[in-house]
């Protein structure tokens, strides 16, 4: 019996498309490049999708996207991010980053292969598809400006491929997640990942002799009581209802053990879910420093930047999500409660149109798993032909409600 377009999207990959997936993602782990940077990773996906009979165009700057389906109806964007980090691999694997300090140690390679794999199935599919699919490879997801550079450049309104008639009503973004076992999937509804932002905090005070405290203003006890005083801005400030993470990252200063140092500099991160709590938090946190370093004498300065907004996920598309892993191959359990504090900025797509972001568990069962960004981080790539199929399913499922 032939298979309907909805049966061959929502199916599990061949062993022959597995192959291909495994081979893709295999071929971009050990070839990492940083955000915007992805010069030959854009080089690989753009020769992939030739080679599936699509004509690729360039969008914010090195990305990619492609249209499947015909017709003017609306569309649904299916979306993978292609940068990696600045880590340097130590997972031993045969095709472990062949390039010192870059790793791809949040999955991108998978979700790249992924996408792969179902924009091949869209492409035998294309005269049969009842609506249009954009393609996305997206740069940048690191750096948190790879998302509004493709938003820029008309990714959700055609003008990117000269068309006044495309429109995408809505997006489906995958992550792979080693913190779930494979099998696991999960599709919540509302906030799931948090704002993101950076502060750097300078604390000045006035050097001097290590043996004559008296004499001077020491930054880094002032910088100390700006560390202990942003943990109780959270523990003690805020309402315990709003989430919210302040992490200071790194701290560096002085220049001798004998010299009390003049200048210390603080950089860290804030994670919150709530708008509200987030346009606060900038003041909030400048007025701590300031309060605290003067208790000891020094001043602070603070400057603050947003990476990303928080992604809030449409109830409606969770659902369709959810139900579509309820009814994929491979999928033991489907969970519809996981948050984090950690930021994602497909956020800026589902600001704009109605989106889910969801997980796919890569942990391998009965083992502990390196988590995200650990230079030891593994996906189990058993995971990959699970992720294809949800993918399939769910795009059939939105295409044909």
């Amino acid at each position: 019996m032939t298979q309907t377009w909805f049966e061959h999207l929502s199916a599990p990959p061949t062993a022959t498309e597995a192959e291909a997936i495994v081979a893709w993602r295999r071929a971009l782990h050990a070839e990492p490049e940083l955000s915007l940077c992805e010069v030959d990773t854009q080089r690989y996906v753009r020769e992939a999708l030739h080679a599936q009979g699509w004509q690729p165009v360039a969008v914010g700057g090195t990305g990619l996207a492609v249209v499947a389906g015909r017709g003017t109806a609306p569309a649904l964007l299916l979306r993978a991010d292609m940068d990696a980090l600045p880590v340097q691999e130590q997972t031993g694997l045969p095709f472990a980053s062949r390039r010192p300090g870059h790793m791809h140690a949040c999955g991108h390679d998978a979700h790249m292969a992924c996408l792969l794999g179902v924009a091949a199935r869209l492409r035998s599919l294309e005269d049969q598809l009842p609506g249009r699919v954009v393609v996305a490879f997206q740069p940048g997801e690191e750096n948190g400006r790879g998302a509004v550079a493709m938003i820029d450049d008309g990714l959700l309104d055609g003008r990117w491929c000269g068309d006044p008639t495309l429109r995408v009503a809505a997006a489906l973004g995958m992550h792979v997640w080693s913190g779930l076992p494979v099998g696991h999937v999960s599709a919540t509804a509302g906030p799931v990942m948090a704002n993101v932002d950076d502060f750097k905090i300078t604390v000045r005070g006035r050097g001097g002799h290590g043996a004559l405290p008296h004499q001077a203003v020491d930054a880094v006890v002032a910088a100390a009581a700006v560390v202990q005083a942003l943990q109780a801005m959270v523990s003690r400030g805020n309402d315990p209802m709003q989430p919210l993470v302040v992490t200071v990252g790194s701290i560096h200063g002085g220049s001798a053990f004998n010299v009390i140092a003049e200048q210390v500099e603080l950089r860290g991160t804030c994670r919150s879910f709530g708008r509200d709590l987030a346009d606060q938090l900038p003041n909030w946190l400048r007025a701590t420093a300031v309060r605290a370093a003067g208790a000891y004498g020094a001043q602070a300065d603070c400057e603050y930047t947003r990476y990303t907004i928080a992604l809030h996920n449409d109830a409606a598309m969770a659902d369709l999500v959810a139900r579509s892993a309820a009814a994929a191959p491979g999928v033991d359990h489907v969970d519809r409660s996981l948050r984090m504090m950690a930021g994602e900025d497909f956020a800026y797509f589902a600001e704009q149109v109605p989106a889910c972001f969801f997980f796919v568990g890569c942990g391998s069962p009965g083992r502990s798993s390196e988590p995200h960004h650990s230079p030891r981080f593994v996906v189990d790539e058993a995971a990959l032909p699970i992720a294809v199929a949800l993918m399939g399913r769910a795009t059939a499922a939105w295409l044909s409600r």
